[in-house]
């Protein structure tokens, strides 16, 4: 076994072990995430590449600010679509980037005993998977909670703040952001992104306790992980 599939094995191993324990039993408001976003050259898991990976700590509803991740990739395949008018990463800037085989075991090193967050979040699921499947290895089992997901299900429950719930239509990240007045530092920058994001999950934290729901098991009955 080589370095590098040592070290892929211990922290799947090691992920998995802490994903699987008695998480359910805490609290929404003790638990540790990870709130990631990143940007691809497309959409499709099977052609498409990460060109960066952002994400910010939070315990509970604190946005941890001195606990972040970002790395620019270099994809294997210089393969761009009509993404990079979106998050305007050109082939240029990731030229002196490392490869996802660097990034992908120092990013899951991030997440280690945190539950992972993010908007629309099945893509970058998919797209980890499709890495880490492409590196010769496969992600642990991991909690995931996507926070437009969250929000429908707000919605259905007529929310507890009426004026949000009434603003989430398509519910994008851009609707989120109108409907919390929040202000986003930038936009399409995966970092950047990944703090909206995180803005978005802390306020839907005292949503959803209002609603009853205030554990990772009552997250799971619910269908939002």
């Amino acid at each position: 076994m080589s370095e590098r599939n040592g070290l892929w094995e211990r922290l799947a191993r090691l992920l998995g072990r802490l994903s699987l324990n008695d998480e359910g039993q805490r609290t929404l408001f003790t638990v540790r995430y990870t709130v990631l976003d990143a940007e691809m050259t497309g959409l499709d898991p099977e052609r498409d590449e990460f060109l960066a990976i952002g994400a910010v700590r939070m315990v509970g509803p604190r946005i941890v600010l001195g606990e972040t991740f970002y790395r620019l990739i270099k994809p294997a395949k210089a393969r761009w679509s009509t993404s990079v008018p979106i998050h305007g990463i050109r082939p240029n800037d990731v030229a002196n980037a490392p490869p996802v085989c660097d990034v992908l075991p120092s990013f899951l090193s991030f997440c280690v005993d945190t539950v992972l967050v993010g908007h629309g979040v099945e893509i970058d699921r998919l797209f980890l998977h499709k890495a880490a499947e492409r590196l010769g290895t496969r992600l642990p089992p991991l909690l995931w909670i996507d926070t437009g997901r969250v929000a429908r299900w707000l919605v259905t429950r007529h929310g507890t703040f009426a004026e949000a719930a009434a603003d989430r239509g398509r519910f994008s990240l851009d609707d989120l952001v109108a409907a919390y007045e929040i202000v986003p530092p930038a936009r399409h920058h995966a970092l950047a992104d990944a703090y909206v994001t995180a803005q978005v999950w802390q306020r839907q934290l005292y949503e959803l306790a209002l609603e009853g729901i205030n554990s990772l098991r009552d997250l799971r009955l619910a269908g939002l992980a």
